[in-house]
């Protein structure tokens, strides 16, 4: 599909727009130029462009995209506004509106302790670590969002919005691990680098209410938000309240379950029933992901909520391509392995590594049919903690059972 954010003379052309508003160029020139250049470019792709030029290296600044929406407000609102408080897009805008409390929260004792009420340090905390829920935001959007929006075509701007999401996530850590020395150091460092963190969190707090929701509205249908609520819970909301309200699709349809009668003739001995290898699938100690030779997401195994996994899956990034379901930050690695895979110069590889109380460990496993040909990647992810927690060396018998 066919985007105008690929278009680079459109970019650079709105570019220049933003910057002769900054260099004080009357408004009315600005007007009568877009309003020229642009005048058969959808306002979807308007708010792609200005998407990709605040996130890419194009030196454009919030402020830039906030004066020129203030000649424009219609781009940023949307026909389509949802206001019931369960649906995706209000849970959302409520936790924007928390952030920005919080945010001001902060402010305020930030001053305080810089006029010397010392005693503020440990609400000063609270709120610091409760503004890190951010990270379930930040998920939705990304795991849940994103996906969506990479079936209707949009590719670029939330590469480049993802990868100042994890630029924010760094920001916040180097504040969190700065306040852990607080009292023994220079408080002004301590607020220069808070404030770095916080120009660059409302920043994207505006993109999303600005760009990011009018987009969203505009492409996705009923049937997108009804798979976004579903699948919201597994990676939690931010400060707000669980949402008590579900809302519920007009048009909610009920999918035919697929038949479970016919069997499967497997390789190594025997043979079991769909609805047998859908069970022992989901029996297995494991959390299992199937990604195909075309390197697209097209199976997990369903084991526990996706809340309890050790690694998300949602059905939502079924049918999307592996290399958009992770962070920029750790994409070449992702891509190294399955290039490694493909070419036979790896197959197989683990790593391990501590998240809270469990120990996980993952393997990646190629996998080839009997005539060597390669036909995807297996990954398959346990916590390996209880079996440092055993009991003792051996164990032959039956446990106990009360009666």
């Amino acid at each position: 599909m066919w985007n105008v954010q690929f278009d680079i003379k459109r970019i650079h052309m709105l570019k220049e727009l933003f910057i002769r508003l900054r260099q004080g160029e009357s408004p009315d020139l600005i007007q009568a130029d877009f309003d020229h250049y642009f005048k058969n470019v959808r306002v979807i792709d308007v708010l792609l462009i200005q998407l990709e030029l605040l996130n890419g290296d194009y030196g454009i600044m919030m402020e830039d995209v906030e004066k020129f929406s203030s000649l424009y407000p219609h781009l940023h609102r949307n026909e389509k506004e949802i206001y019931h408080p369960g649906h995706p897009v209000q849970i959302f805008k409520e936790e924007n509106t928390a952030f920005q409390v919080v945010l001001n929260q902060i402010q305020y004792l930030l001053k305080l302790l810089e006029e010397g009420q010392l005693d503020k340090i440990n609400e000063l905390k609270h709120h610091i670590f409760r503004l890190g829920e951010f990270h379930n935001h930040y998920n939705r959007k990304e795991k849940l969002f994103f996906p969506l929006m990479e079936r209707y075509g949009h590719y670029t701007p939330i590469r480049t919005m993802w990868l100042v999401d994890d630029q924010v996530r760094v920001l916040y850590q180097a504040v969190k691990k700065q306040f852990d020395s607080l009292s023994e150091m220079d408080f002004t460092r301590f607020r220069k680098r808070y404030d770095t963190f916080e120009k660059k969190f409302k920043a994207m707090i505006f993109q999303e209410e600005a760009i990011l929701l009018p987009i969203v509205q505009s492409i996705f249908s009923e049937e997108d938000w009804l798979a976004i609520a579903n699948e919201s819970a597994a990676f939690g909301y931010a400060i707000i309240e669980t949402p008590k309200e579900k809302w519920i699709a007009a048009s909610n349809k009920t999918v035919s379950e697929t038949p479970a009668t016919q069997n499967l003739v497997l390789g190594g001995g025997g043979y079991l029933t769909t609805e047998e290898a859908r069970l022992v699938l989901n029996h297995l100690p494991l959390e299992i992901t199937f990604v195909d030779k075309n390197d697209l997401f097209k199976y997990f195994n369903d084991i526990t909520e996706a809340s309890e996994m050790m690694l998300v899956r949602t059905p939502i990034s079924i049918g999307r391509n592996v290399a958009n379901c992770h962070p920029p930050k750790s994409l070449k690695k992702v891509m190294t392995l399955i290039r490694d895979f493909k070419t036979g110069k790896r197959t197989a590889e683990s790593m391990w590594f501590k998240k809270k109380d469990q120990y996980i460990h993952i393997t990646y496993k190629a996998i080839f049919n009997e005539e060597g040909e390669f036909l995807g990647v297996l990954e398959y992810v346990q916590d390996i903690q209880p079996f440092f927690d055993l009991p003792r060396v051996v164990k032959t018998g039956l446990t106990k059972i009360d009666e």
